[in-house]
């Protein structure tokens, strides 16, 4: 899974030092977009170690930095210690991005495997990773369960690669994320802002949204704490940072921006909903023309999540 919030379970695979080679006679899957693999994963299935003993409801999030690294967060629940737990790292690619291998650091200079051996390469909903050895087995998805009949297959995948698939331990997933939400699902929001304001994605893949389920247009809104007035001045702020960013309104709750990108001048459309009773802002991201934005919109939302969550950092 790769960033912060939610794409790797929770692998502190560093203490295998600095072993980033892939387990033999496998290979990293080949065709890999990197950008749809962003966002947040959830473990469905592992092989058993120290660093995610006793843990729950395991998930991970990946988001791309300015510097093309990769910002890992996992999180899972400690029922023994009765709280949530949670690493941060990153991780580069060992190749090029069209590689599913890279290396993931939680501790300085040290790294660890992280290979991705099997895809939905279609729709990016399910995939199994394993680290230096075969020890090392996450059966990971978007959704919080898998079809039966698709985690059947993995299951008989990673057996015919030498995976002891009899040790596999399913992951639990009876909580809300740490602070209540649950961000696996969109929240529900008026009619009249869902169909007047934040209407469908176009089917073409170059728009994101916090209402959109449809696949490869879903991404999660964003979270505040504090009143929506104060969280709208952050987000102004945040906005005027972007090269190429213009706000066009703002009003109670809402906020919409232009982006207007340096050299051919695309313009795409932002728009931020702030639910001040559910402490989340829907939004939507959208280019006006073209068919695919390779990634944009959704990094830039990400982007946006990352420095509202680390506002005080940024301005202080």
């Amino acid at each position: 899974m790769f960033l912060r919030a939610a794409l790797l379970p929770f692998m502190i695979i560093t203490t295998i030092a600095a072993c980033t080679a892939i387990p033999d006679n496998l290979e990293p899957v080949t065709g890999f977009d990197a950008d749809r693999y962003l966002g947040t994963w959830y473990e469905i299935a592992r092989l058993d170690h120290s660093f995610e003993r006793n843990l729950s409801n395991v998930s991970a999030s990946y988001t791309r930095e300015d510097d093309d690294t990769i910002l890992v967060l996992n999180k899972g629940y400690n029922a023994k210690a009765g709280e949530w737990k949670q690493a941060e790292g990153r991780a580069t690619f060992l190749k090029d991005e069209t590689v599913g291998s890279l290396k993931v650091s939680f501790f300085g200079p040290f790294y660890g495997g992280y290979h991705v051996i099997e895809l939905d390469r279609q729709n990016y909903q399910y995939s199994m990773v394993t680290g230096a050895n075969r020890s090392y087995l996450w059966i990971l998805s978007r959704s919080k369960t898998m079809e039966e009949g698709v985690y059947r297959n993995l299951l008989e995948k990673a057996g015919s690669w030498g995976f002891d698939t009899a040790k596999l331990i399913k992951v639990q997933h009876d909580l809300p994320v740490e602070g209540g939400l649950d961000m696996s699902k969109p929240s529900a929001i008026s009619d009249k802002v869902e169909t007047e304001y934040f209407k469908p994605c176009p089917k073409t893949p170059n728009c994101v949204s916090s209402i959109d389920t449809s696949t490869g247009h879903f991404i999660q809104p964003l979270e505040f704490s504090g009143s929506a007035r104060d969280t709208q001045y952050k987000l102004l702020q945040i906005l005027n940072r972007f090269k190429g960013a213009r706000v066009v309104t703002f009003e109670e709750n809402i906020i919409e921006a232009e982006f207007i990108s340096s050299i051919f001048r695309f313009v795409d459309d932002v728009k931020f909903y702030l639910d001040d009773r559910k402490k989340i802002i829907h939004v939507k991201s959208a280019s006006r023309v073209g068919f695919s934005d390779l990634g944009v919109n959704r990094r830039r939302i990400e982007k946006i999540r990352n420095q509202l969550e680390n506002y005080g950092e940024i301005h202080s």
